[in-house]
């Protein structure tokens, strides 16, 4: 691929580094004008970086990009882009029309008015009917399709799609669907970003596989399969601790499970699910966006309102969330005080007897000899417990959202993506902090996007797919990742089969 394109963007040796952090690494592609072309991979692959490079948001450490045989200018050319974040970037204060057409307005003091071509992209979209509605009133779907409409009103030539249909019915997925080929078949170039294998073969004509900042092969032809894509996000992948995590701790199989649920149901979402956890166990629970597997995570930390029963060591209900539960989102500024140190956050969820007094006065005595042996149990590399929390690598922060929620002693931690954005060393230590918490007779739950990260860290995984459970899969039973891969794809097939053959 040394040639480039005289119609349409070509990225050749493009590289980019932050500090010693490789983002993309000699990275050749060529986007076409008149087709949607896919890109997938793994968490921290590079993708979210080729988006921002394409867009202008940031420029190459070494390589180039051309857009029509010139060099892509970003002051000059970013109107010719439009991107769709998969969380909208939008101004909830202002009417979903006004959405549309922020950064066209026209001058003087009256507001702007609507445009027939504005409108008719409003109405193809199905948020004809909210155009006077404020975006806040508005429903997450409606959010995305606001800014799906914002992005095909402009005049832009090249449109980035990061999951954007992730919070969509499959109804709003169609006519999204339909609105990108349309905008491919005028002529302009179209790239869809996403971990739904099944939209990347149905949508695209080629897809380009993006591992450790190359593109390591494009998928077309009969070759571009859901099968074919699972192998590829996971082949030559570099497996960490899976030999100690499938081991683990001895399971007695009749001990009492530390969790379990029956009749679990959260209306439009999932339903009637029956999962449990036994002790010294970690499970995986994998899913796409808007499958349910994430709001199944979340339910057990008491974040959803479910029906059905929910006990955690022999306890019901929210008493039980409440005493035996600890959760950490994916997103670690969630779970962190970037205010506070190092030791402050390690120390935030404990209660007054571990570190206050009579009058609630603090025992600084106290809380630094716990954070101290906090720092050291759980493998957190810092100067001092006084540092602050966001003057360290993103693989120590993660470490110290964890170690947050281990002080609390749970017996049922629930994590979302636990080693997103994270080293590979790092991911190493934070998958031992897991096994050694399961091993002292616990349950560890995780909401997963990736088959490696599953291969690596988890027991056993179930498969959720349009709010349906799939029977599990032994971690155990794979001796190469690859296969795993094949499997939990074939599963998500099946399970997608199930509930289209129950609508009809």
């Amino acid at each position: 691929m040394t040639d480039v394109l005289e119609k349409g963007i070509s990225l050749r040796g493009v590289t980019k580094t932050y500090g010693s952090t490789v983002a993309l690494a000699q990275l050749d592609l060529d986007l076409r004008p008149g087709e949607v072309l896919g890109v997938a991979g793994p968490n921290g692959a590079g993708k979210s970086t080729l988006v921002r490079m394409i867009a202008g948001e940031e420029r190459p450490t070494l390589g180039t990009l051309t857009f029509d045989g010139r060099p892509w200018s970003p002051s000059v050319e970013w109107q010719a882009v439009a991107v769709v974040h998969q969380e909208p970037q939008l101004f909830p204060n202002l009417t979903v029309a006004e959405n549309v057409m922020v950064g066209r307005e026209a001058s003087g003091t009256r507001r702007p008015k609507l445009g027939a071509a504005d409108a008719a992209v409003m109405e193809a979209l199905g948020i004809g009917d909210l155009r006077n509605r404020a975006l806040e009133d508005c429903s997450l779907a409606t959010q995305q399709r606001t800014e799906i409409a914002r992005a095909v009103a402009r005049a832009a030539r090249v449109f980035l799609f990061d999951e954007p249909n992730s919070a969509l019915t499959a109804k709003e997925s169609d006519e999204l669907f339909r609105e990108i080929h349309q905008l491919a078949d005028s002529g302009r170039i179209v790239v869809l970003i996403t971990h739904r294998l099944e939209d990347l073969v149905e949508q695209c004509k080629r897809v380009a596989v993006v591992r450790d900042g190359r593109v390591r092969t494009i998928l077309e032809g009969e070759a571009l399969t859901e099968e074919g894509l699972a192998r590829q996000l996971v082949v030559d992948a570099t497996v960490t601790v899976a030999t100690d995590t499938a081991s683990g701790a001895t399971r007695d199989p009749n001990a009492p499970p530390v969790f379990a649920t029956r009749g679990w149901t959260l209306p439009g979402v999932f339903s009637d699910i029956t999962l449990h956890g036994a002790p010294n166990e970690i499970v995986a629970l994998m899913g796409v966006e808007g499958s349910g597997a994430r709001e199944l995570l979340r339910s057990l930390a008491g974040l959803e309102g479910c029906g059905g029963a929910l006990t955690i060591n022999g306890v019901a209900g929210t008493e039980a969330i409440d005493r035996f539960t600890a959760y950490v989102p994916a997103t670690r500024q969630f779970s962190l005080y970037s205010n506070y140190t190092v030791g402050e956050n390690l120390l935030v969820r404990l209660g007054r007897p571990e570190i206050a007094g009579a009058a609630f006065a603090l025992r600084k005595r106290q809380m630094k000899t716990l954070a101290e042996d906090a720092v050291k149990r759980f493998m957190v590399k810092t100067g001092s417990i006084t540092q602050p929390i966001r003057s360290l690598s993103g693989g120590n922060q993660q470490k110290v959202a964890i170690a947050q929620a281990l002080n609390c002693s749970p017996k049922l931690l629930l994590l979302e993506e636990p080693t997103r954005g994270v080293d590979i060393h790092s991911k190493s230590e934070i998958y031992r902090l897991l096994e050694t918490f399961a091993a002292e007779g616990n349950s560890v739950v995780m909401f997963c996007t990736e088959v490696l990260e599953i291969y690596e860290a988890a027991h056993r995984v179930h498969v959720v797919s349009e709010g349906r459970l799939s029977p599990p899969l032994a971690i155990a039973d794979y001796d190469h990742v690859e296969q795993l891969a094949t499997d939990i794809t074939r599963l998500e097939g099946e399970q997608r089969g199930g509930a289209v053959a129950a609508a009809e």
